[in-house]
């Protein structure tokens, strides 16, 4: 019987430990047919950084041949494609953990972040300009100046070109989350700022020789005015598009037949439906990875919120609490079975969330707690969609956030 290796998130541990993967290889050509810079937007736990390592371990220039990890796997039909593993120096970086209560805390943990990976960097620091030799210690030695801590994904980049003779390929995973955190604890203003710069400086078109490809997932696609102003090569891979992202995060119908005959689990499909399917990205219909996989590894026990365990709902809760009687309406169609109809704005930022319906809708579905269909025109042009909610483990989220509130 194969096994999920739940909370394993690493693609190469994932693989040398026989671990259950649903085939999302071709993720990679994608990527190398595409855009300089892609932002990739889905909710938490859908596979992100399981794929974002999965990239890291194809692209990445390493003393060892990793050409084994994919040759069970689609790309590996692709010899056009499969001529680029490990032919790249790769800079990948999660920010998931950068939580800090003040935006000092956070500094330093992104101090601490960057000087980590220029310490890993397989580059020789004797082959630097000795003006960069001295950047580099104070990386390293988690010590630079506002000014370079900004500047260091730019500097980082042209460091290994300039080594390598090869484009670099930078791999961002979670972006949003230290902007999800500044906004909870009251830095937000700082720590925009500084990702706009960092950003800004790392990916811009200029760079152009020297970046192969940038991949950059988050929950959110904050505003560009807020974070990525300074990009004019951004191509976002928004979840409302149609197009070849659309099936790359979370089990599509298909996989999921193939996965319950894995696992000898067909007879669960209706349960497994119910409760964790009805996301709808493009044209796909998407089960939620975490909670399939949560589900069929404790069977014979009963379904249940899965997916709302692994973290907290307190932002969630907020926003939906100090939202006005139009919200707390709409609210209560969507709990009844309903469905109500809005634009979803692609481009809100954290200050906008609270001051109109739409932008709260559009926070919920970029998190995961609506689905999107059916687009049309209103009477004044713009895109709305219908929204409702896609399954039993949502709308248990909806159930206790309302017991929370009027308890």
């Amino acid at each position: 019987m194969p096994k999920f290796r739940i909370g394993t998130d690493d693609f190469k541990k994932l693989h040398d430990q026989d671990g259950y993967f649903v085939d999302k290889t071709l993720l990679i050509k994608e990527i190398i047919d595409g855009s300089d810079v892609t932002l990739i937007p889905r909710p938490r736990r859908f596979g992100k950084t399981l794929n974002m390592t999965m990239l890291k371990y194809f692209f990445e220039k390493s003393g060892e041949n990793r050409s084994y990890l994919f040759e069970k796997y689609a790309i590996a039909t692709h010899p056009q494609y499969m001529c680029h593993q490990g032919q790249y120096p790769v800079i990948y970086l999660t920010l998931k953990k950068i939580k800090g209560n003040t935006w000092a805390d956070a500094k330093e943990q992104i101090i601490q972040m960057i000087g980590r990976c220029c310490s890993s960097a397989d580059l020789s620091v004797s082959s630097l300009r000795l003006e960069d030799q001295e950047i580099y210690t104070s990386l390293v030695s988690f010590r630079p100046s506002d000014t370079i801590l900004s500047l260091s994904l730019e500097l980082l980049t042209l460091w290994l070109y300039e080594y390598h003779k090869k484009p670099v390929i930078i791999l961002i995973d979670e972006y949003d989350t230290p902007m999800i955190e500044a906004w909870i604890r009251g830095y937000y203003d700082e720590m925009a700022s500084f990702m706009r710069e960092w950003l800004g400086a790392g990916l811009k078109q200029e760079h152009g020789h020297a970046l192969f490809r940038a991949v950059i997932t988050g929950i959110l696609r904050i505003a560009k005015e807020s974070i990525f102003s300074e990009l004019n090569n951004l191509d976002v891979a928004s979840p409302l598009m149609i197009g070849p992202f659309s099936d790359k995060f979370g089990f599509t119908e298909p996989e999921m037949k193939c996965i319950l005959d894995a696992f000898h689990a067909q007879s669960h499909a209706g349960i497994i439906r119910d409760w964790y399917n009805g996301y709808s990205y493009g044209e796909q219909t998407i089960y939620n990875p975490w909670s399939v996989i949560s589900y069929i590894q404790a069977i014979p026990n009963p379904p249940g919120p899965k997916w709302l365990n692994t973290s907290s709902n307190a932002l969630v809760y907020e926003e939906l609490a100090t939202g006005g009687l139009e919200i707390k309406r709409d609210l209560e169609i969507l709990l009844s079975g309903g469905e109500i109809r809005y634009p979803i704005s692609e481009t809100i930022t954290f200050p906008d969330i609270g001051k109109n319906p739409m932008n709260i809708w559009s926070f919920l579905y970029y998190s995961g707690y609506l689905k999107a269909e059916n687009p049309q025109p209103d009477l004044r042009g713009r895109i709305t969609y219908q929204l409702s909610i896609p399954n039993r483990e949502i709308s248990y989220m909806y159930e206790h956030f309302i017991e929370s509130l009027y308890d």
